[in-house]
């Protein structure tokens, strides 16, 4: 047999037995447990037995308790887990295969070595599984989704050490960045709702409302006056296609009524093309990406997010239009509309994290605001997930009086109603809403 041949080794018992054996043979001078809690994770354990063993010392350990053989026995029979875990000749076993408390982490970093190995292993089977059931124009997604996962395992658990530590250790550093000016990492173009907000690096924005509020208009304006400051900013419109973003962007910075637009030639006037010729070769230089696909996942966004890094050395402002219509990674069709959005929400948080990108998700409201007597939304008519509340850094809604009354002496205006601010207050900010050009101007620019 060749070496090609033979088969890859993808655990090693020995060294997951001389770890569980250090740990039932530590002391409080030498806490082997806490070694190998450090490099590795519950379910990296080959062994089933071993995996039982793992989490009685570490329930054991996490209650201030010792970890040795009795004990541990002890636990595994009030677990249940005695006689699965091989008996007390099993844990006798272990103890007398325990390594050196001196070499915990070494035979540590071998299990949790061979556990990412069969996780990078599987990972390849389900691409493979993947790749022979996707749909031939699917293929983009498909390897997007794939590299996402690859990615992750890259990943996991490198920077663990980075991010655990005491909390003076880096306390100067951080006293030292206070003195320094922080900028935004994106603006909305809108004076108020920036001075109120600071959009960072890795914030999830949500901006929800009922249909016909200006969801649309918010997001476009803020992507093309972020871009306009020569920040990179990418939109996945999944509800509109090309030519109505392109006719919306046209109308909000031109200054061209969009049922013209709309229409064409036949109900353009010279004042309009005159306009459109003004404004045209700053909008072609804008770094501003559009995506119109729609079956955009979590994972074809990071995909574009790392394309647009690349060229610009800058993570983007993220605008997705909307999320509820977006597919997870998983496209699972057994997935409830709860499920799917929980899994989005989750996820673009993890990616906005991950890439320092702002990302502003536009989302819809049930029916919530139109049973109460002022009309006015809610963060609790966010629909299909309340993981949304949960993950979003900032909510705003959007409400206009004048939809719902006729008569209003408030007729043109939009109140953005920041109901969720992690980073800062909550208020409300009222705008001007300019549909005949697509777009939210401030009060004084009207």
């Amino acid at each position: 047999m060749t070496s090609t041949d033979a088969a890859v080794v993808t655990a090693s018992p020995e060294a997951e037995a001389a770890v569980l054996g250090a740990c039932l043979m530590a002391t409080p001078a030498r806490d082997s447990v806490a070694d190998a809690a450090r490099i590795v994770a519950d379910g990296e354990w080959s062994v089933p037995a071993h995996d039982l063993v793992w989490l009685a010392i570490t329930r054991l350990h996490g209650a201030g308790r010792p970890t040795g053989l009795p004990m541990v026995e002890s636990e595994l029979r009030r677990a249940g887990d005695l006689e699965r875990a091989g008996g007390m000749l099993a844990l006798s076993q272990l103890a007398q295969a325990a390594c050196g408390s001196g070499d915990v982490e070494h035979y540590a970093g071998l299990v949790h070595g061979y556990a990412a190995l069969r996780r990078y292993q599987s990972a390849l089977v389900r691409g493979m599984q993947g790749a022979r059931q996707t749909d031939p124009l699917a293929v983009p997604e498909a390897i997007a989704a794939h590299q996402a996962e690859l990615e992750h395992l890259t990943g996991a658990g490198q920077d663990s050490d980075e991010l655990y530590g005491r909390f003076g250790d880096h306390l100067d550093a951080h006293l030292d960045s206070l003195a320094k000016s922080v900028s935004a990492a994106a603006v909305t173009g809108l004076t108020d709702l920036d001075a109120l907000m600071k959009l960072m690096p890795g914030q999830m924005i949500v901006v929800a409302a009922r249909p016909a509020m200006g969801k649309s208009a918010l997001a476009l304006g803020i992507a093309t006056a972020n871009a306009a400051t020569g920040a990179p900013t990418l939109v996945h419109s999944l509800e509109m296609g090309r030519a109505e973003v392109s006719n919306r962007i046209l109308a909000a910075r031109a200054r061209v009524a969009f049922h013209h637009l709309r229409d064409g030639v036949d109900s353009m006037t010279q004042d309009d093309w005159d306009r459109l010729d003004q404004h045209a070769p700053a909008l072609r230089s804008l770094p501003l990406w559009m995506d119109y696909n729609v079956t955009i996942s979590p994972a074809r966004i990071r995909s574009r997010i790392k394309s647009i890094v690349r060229e610009t050395g800058r993570a983007p402002l993220v605008v997705v239009d909307y999320l509820q219509l977006m597919q997870t990674d998983q496209r699972s069709a057994r997935q409830s509309p709860y499920e799917r959005v929980t899994e989005i929400s989750r996820e673009l948080k993890i990616l906005a994290s991950d890439t320092g990108s702002t990302l502003i998700a536009l989302a819809q409201l049930n029916r919530g605001p139109e049973q109460r007597a002022d009309k006015r939304p809610q963060v609790s008519d966010l629909r299909d997930s309340g993981a949304l509340e949960q993950d979003a850094d900032a909510i705003i809604l959007l409400h206009r009086e004048d939809y719902y009354e006729n008569e209003s002496s408030r007729a043109g205006e939009t109140d953005l109603i920041v109901a969720k601010h992690r980073n800062g207050p909550t208020a409300t900010v009222t705008v001007a809403h300019q549909f005949h050009y697509s777009r939210l101007r401030d009060m004084a620019q009207t």
